[in-house]
């Protein structure tokens, strides 16, 4: 945690991203601060070109300092929309399963009309990116941001591919129901632990764990279905078909996955070779 001038300056600083002052007065007023204070410690940013007036941060060169990873970046929007984003996974991800269950196909048909608003939610995140004070951070961490949101917008269509197989007969046999509801409860967990990276920066590293546990599961139901359905040439369409629902579901862990580690590296830089979970992350 920052303390004394190196404090102030990162306040200076967020500042200058969330108001855009035209002033260092407007600066003094919203800090409480004297001007004169705010001209001492901007002076060696300035000399470095680091700020430039009227008052604009080249995040890229600010990004060398250390002050830089105490500095709370113009994310509001962009993570209001992750919010918004990971809300409309997550119900549809219950939706589908449900559908699934009890073989409703409006409900599927419902989360396949409504992936265009997963598509939106994705456009305006990169246009947002693009706007604002946004524009300024590095070129590596808005990469980072736009990955994040392409992640989510890839887990919701696999959710609208299961849809798409439900209404084309898709449904579950009564001796895989409890397996089903495992992998349901499996990927929820998943793609909660990675969101919750994306929007708190909370590291849970138990999500490796259950991503092992998903292909042991999805690995069984593959042998159950086999051992089942071996005999039934009728049924050949249903192990083809289930087969590419468990390719989604697979995916959809694989994009969890995707989002925690992104996400992780946005806030706290790549992984450095030699850490303690590197070993997870190979």
């Amino acid at each position: 945690m920052l303390r004394g001038k190196d404090a102030t300056l990162a306040a200076i600083i967020e500042t200058i991203l969330n108001d855009e002052p035209e002033t260092q007065d407007e600066i003094a007023k919203k800090l409480n601060i004297s001007r004169r204070y705010v001209a001492k410690l901007l002076k060696p940013l300035i000399d470095d070109r680091i700020v430039l007036h009227p008052y604009i941060v080249d995040m890229n060169k600010l990004s060398k300092l250390e002050i830089y990873g105490n500095i709370e970046k113009p994310l509001y929007n962009v993570m209001a929309l992750f919010d918004k984003m990971g809300k409309n996974v997550l119900y549809n991800l219950d939706k589908v399963f449900n559908a699934l269950k009890t073989r409703n196909l409006e409900d599927a048909k419902s989360i396949i009309f409504q992936d265009y608003a997963l598509n939106k939610l994705e456009e305006e995140i990169h246009l947002s990116i693009k706007m604002d004070n946004l524009k300024y951070l590095p070129m590596e961490q808005t990469i980072l941001l736009s990955s994040i949101a392409s992640n989510i917008e890839r887990c919701g269509d696999y959710l609208s591919n299961i849809a798409e197989e439900i209404t084309n007969g898709l449904y579950i046999k009564d001796y895989l129901h409890e397996d089903i509801n495992e992998i349901h409860d499996i990927i929820r967990k998943m793609f909660i632990i990675s969101m919750d990276m994306a929007l708190n920066k909370k590291m849970t590293f138990e999500i490796y764990d259950l991503e092992k546990k998903l292909h042991e599961k999805l690995n069984k139901i593959m042998k159950d279905l086999v051992e089942n359905e071996k005999c039934k040439s009728n049924n050949i369409n249903y192990y083809i078909q289930f087969g590419m629902f468990l390719k989604d579901i697979e995916r959809f862990g694989d994009r969890c996955i995707k989002i925690f580690k992104v996400s992780r590296e946005f806030y706290y830089g790549p992984l450095q070779e030699g850490s303690g979970d590197i070993k997870k992350d190979s």
